[in-house]
């Protein structure tokens, strides 16, 4: 019975996953309708943006159409306060009318306290209401939103609009210094009512919340911990769902799977897109970058990443450029600077050789799905198309096969999975001098939990000798090799410049790792990038355990 109720409750915490992990990865068209709000929250993060205005109608049509034309399926109708824009409910019919699956409006609620403005709201096709609350009474809601009688008018909207039936109703909270110890009673109070969704925001340092509340609203999360570990603790009921947005991950340690799914950083960039914008083609630093308040973002390591991509390109200290090509044909993208190699990524040897002909005079990094003919088109001394190969990536025990029975001088390197693993173990107890080990790197949770191996088991097993890429030395049992420098073509625009959205996704790949806050006390501490978010979202930061001085490699 309880093996049977264990693996019954492992199937509920999976589906809970992969919902929220498809809602996360839903592609939506955010729509801001005004630059003026009805509430003065003195956490506001888009304060700055706040002009008294509304977006002019057309250009708001436009907005919605053209997130259609590109495949958004869910529509978010934001501000500001959205409801106060006169055409608003129009706005929720043209959606409707141009078949987005979904409408969201994120909202004080205030106005859906009043029947006709609720209903013609819902008749329009609105299907999600998120409702910004951030106290569990009156009192504290009220001075965090700087209107007196806010939470009373917010709490009958939302009660209305469950009493009808039709929306989904969310709740999102800031969480910040006035409302963290009240965060308890807030969750039970809207249970009770029957709200079974809510979206914990951590404070970060914009708009007012950093101009006027950077000494009374920012908290220390660890006082805070009984306030939070409540919310954990009302995650794990199968019939919840809490989201923890721009929250530290090391804090959720024991709860990983609670850490924000990466993928919404691109939300945030997406806020933010003007500023990289002018970063990247200028030079114009972001106006919050100073160390006390970058210490209190969320933001913080994507920036400075990117920063040291500019200063990359600009020095052009890149070891390799990654292009993805999808098809025979397909030309070169424009890259800055010059490189030791091209790395091509890409589904089978036609693409590679068609792409590596066209190539100026440098080494090769192969990562191919299929490497069929490879042996056959080999030149002497292993290169393709006049090419030389440096090394290849395989991710099977199909591809490893091949690329170890070739006679070549390159390196083989085996991304680490279930697949590469059991065929090293199986065929090669002792590792070929060829080969080297990488840590794979995925953009779901799900994917590193179906595809990683037990890593603990096989490198406590396999051949110490065998060099490893991109895993930390306390998991491996022996310490990493540098990585090559790459810079990715989908960094990239078509001018071969600095893109922010093509930034964000290679650096949620590539550069979107953890640790524990345990590994302060770790011998390799400086020199360790950590885990990568996704492994420990999948497998927790237990994987990580500190190295004492005399066991460092």
């Amino acid at each position: 019975m309880q093996n049977s109720q264990a693996a019954l409750e492992d199937l509920e915490h999976r589906q809970k996953i992969e919902e929220k992990e498809a809602a996360a990865h839903e592609k939506r068209q955010w729509v801001r309708l005004t630059s003026y709000c009805n509430n003065r929250c003195t956490f506001c993060l888009d304060s700055s943006a706040h002009n008294g205005t509304y977006v002019p109608r057309l250009h708001i049509r436009s907005q919605i159409i053209e997130g259609r034309r590109n495949g958004a399926t869910r529509l978010i109708l934001s501000g500001g306060e959205p409801t106060i824009h006169p055409n608003y409910v129009e706005f929720i019919k043209l959606g409707k009318q141009l078949g987005y699956e979904k409408i969201q409006t994120v909202t004080n609620g205030r106005l859906f306290a009043y029947d006709k403005f609720l209903n013609a709201c819902l008749d329009a096709g609105l299907d999600e209401i998120t409702f910004s609350i951030h106290g569990h009474n009156a009192k504290v809601h009220d001075a965090l939103v700087g209107v007196q009688g806010a939470f009373d008018e917010e709490v009958e909207g939302l009660k209305k609009a469950m009493t009808d039936g039709r929306p989904i109703i969310n709740i999102d909270v800031c969480l910040n210094k006035g409302n963290i110890r009240g965060l308890p009673e807030l969750l039970n109070k809207f249970i009770d009512i029957g709200v079974r969704e809510y979206d914990l925001l951590h404070i970060i340092p914009f708009g007012r919340a950093y101009e006027e509340g950077r000494n009374s609203l920012f908290y220390d999360i660890h006082e805070a911990m009984p306030s939070i570990q409540h919310a954990l603790k009302v995650a794990e009921d199968p019939g919840m769902h809490i989201w923890f947005n721009r929250f530290p991950p090391p804090y959720l340690e024991g709860y990983e799977h609670l850490i924000q799914d990466p993928y919404k950083l691109n939300d945030e960039v997406r806020g933010r897109k003007e500023e990289y914008d002018r970063w990247i083609e200028h030079g114009t630093p972001l106006s919050c970058r100073d160390d006390h308040r970058c210490s209190k973002c969320y933001m913080e390591h994507l920036c400075n990443t990117l920063e040291d991509r500019v200063t990359h390109v600009a020095d052009d200290s890149f070891d390799a450029l990654r292009i993805h090509p999808t098809k025979v044909g397909q030309a070169i993208p424009s890259s800055p600077g010059t490189f030791d190699a091209l790395w091509i990524d890409a589904a089978n040897l036609e693409i590679a050789a068609d792409t590596a002909s066209k190539a100026e005079d440098r080494g090769l990094i192969l990562d191919l799905r299929d490497y069929s003919g490879l042996a056959e088109a080999l030149a002497a001394g292993g290169a393709l198309e006049g090419r030389t190969i440096q090394r290849a990536y395989a991710d099977s025990a199909e591809s490893l096969a091949l690329l170890l029975g070739v006679d070549a001088s390159f390196e083989v390197v085996a991304w680490i999975n279930q697949s590469t693993t059991a065929y090293l173990q199986a065929e090669h107890p002792e590792a070929p001098a060829r080969l080297v080990l990488a840590g794979r790197t995925y953009e779901r949770l799900t994917e590193a939990a179906d595809f990683d191996p037990d890593f603990g088991a096989f490198f406590k097993a396999y051949d110490p000798k065998v060099p490893v890429e991109e895993l930390p030395e306390c998991i491996t049992g022996r310490a990493p090799q540098p990585s090559k420098a790459v810079l990715d073509a989908d960094m990239l625009d078509k001018d071969g410049k600095l893109e922010i959205f093509g930034f964000a996704k290679r650096y949620i790949l590539d550069h979107y790792y953890t640790k524990s806050h345990r590994c302060t006390g770790c011998a390799v501490f400086e020199q360790c990038q950590g885990a990568h978010i996704n492994h420990v979202r999948a497998h927790g930061y237990k994987t990580l355990q500190p190295i004492e001085a005399s066991e460092a490699k």
